[in-house]
């Protein structure tokens, strides 16, 4: 899987709902040009997004109605992967650990949240140089795709409570419901609220694993780690934090404990291989939490200050200062 690419088979279907009249031909020619895994054709981020603007410039239904078309035919190679796992818990699971190999800038991200849990997503910014209104445009149809993949595979049992979309500078009218789904705008962060009963839930599409499936997964995703491992390390350490911050549970201690090392070992570690500390990773990775929920201009500072994971807003602004040289609310002035 090269890194900053994305499955051909997350666009399945998308010449049928496309305004553009040549975006057949564009997805023909994209795809016999492309890097492939085996007989996956691999499409970089960017001509995925010039072929996915022009729906969301439409209609951002149309969106919507693309990936309600798709079901689990946008999973490519996840598909008897997703089936092999015999609970809807269990097919997240594996959806987090294989998803590099089908479409390696998006991020998913579980963390609990009392009686639920918040699955999150976002792109991998370092190697997904698309403008905001593409990322958006992105990170809503991977939600809208996994929401009803996933519920195809695992016929019907997998239904989140709510679908959330992040902060937004753009003026898309999102749909209010998917698949009879609240969908929430402007929230925090982009994600899916899960009740953690639907996660006990038995997969009704399970199938008996394949082991030639899951060895070959498995060898792709060893490769796709190998091939680039300080940025597929730095990836997975900043999707841990970011996951974790609204917690409070960031610690490089829990990191450390979650990596099967102590602290110093991890941070010898991150100098070695990522010339990083973990103070670093972790400011890089507030920031991205941070500043679209700023600049959207739509949340208090004392929800922006909980999900950087402070305390209190006193703590956040002295951080916000020493960051940037000004206040946040002065930060929002300048912008």
């Amino acid at each position: 899987m090269q890194r900053g690419s994305v499955s051909a088979a997350s666009l399945w279907g998308l010449p049928q709902w496309s305004p553009d009249p040549n975006c057949h031909t564009s997805l023909e020619q994209l795809t016999s040009q492309s890097g492939s895994r085996g007989d996956l054709p691999l499409i970089p981020l960017k001509e995925v997004g010039d072929l996915v603007r022009p729906l969301g410039e439409e209609d951002p239904g149309l969106l919507a109605a693309l990936a309600d078309y798709q079901g689990h035919k946008c999973g490519g190679v996840l598909v008897p992967l997703l089936r092999s796992a015999p609970t809807v818990g269990a097919v997240l699971s594996q959806l987090i650990r294989y998803n590099p190999i089908h479409a390696s800038p998006v991020i998913w991200q579980v963390r609990a949240d009392g009686d639920y849990v918040f699955m999150s997503v976002w792109l991998e910014a370092e190697v997904a140089p698309v403008d905001p209104e593409v990322r958006e445009l992105l990170v809503t149809l991977a939600l809208m795709q996994v929401t009803s993949g996933l519920a195809s595979i695992t016929g019907g049992a997998f239904k989140p409570e709510s679908i959330h979309l992040g902060p937004s500078g753009s003026d898309f009218d999102w749909p209010t419901t998917f698949q009879s789904i609240p969908v929430v705008a402007n929230s925090p962060e982009s994600g899916l609220r899960i009740n953690r009963d639907v996660l006990r839930r038995p997969n009704q599409g399970y199938e008996k694993p394949h082991l030639v499936s899951l060895r070959d997964a498995d060898v792709a995703l060893e490769n796709f780690r190998t091939h680039d491992s300080a940025a597929t390390l730095k990836s997975e350490i900043k999707g841990w934090i970011r996951a974790a911050l609204p917690t409070g549970r960031y610690q490089l201690t829990r990191l450390a404990e979650r990596m099967h090392c102590d602290k110093r070992t991890l941070q010898r570690r991150l100098v070695r291989e990522l010339d990083e500390t973990f103070q670093s990773l972790l400011d890089e990775s507030r920031d991205e939490v941070v500043l679209p929920m700023l600049e959207s201009g739509v949340f208090p500072v004392s929800l922006i200050s909980t999900h950087a994971g402070f305390s209190n807003t006193g703590n956040f602004s002295r951080y916000f200062s020493h960051r940037f040289g000004c206040s946040p609310l002065a930060w929002c002035a300048q912008k």
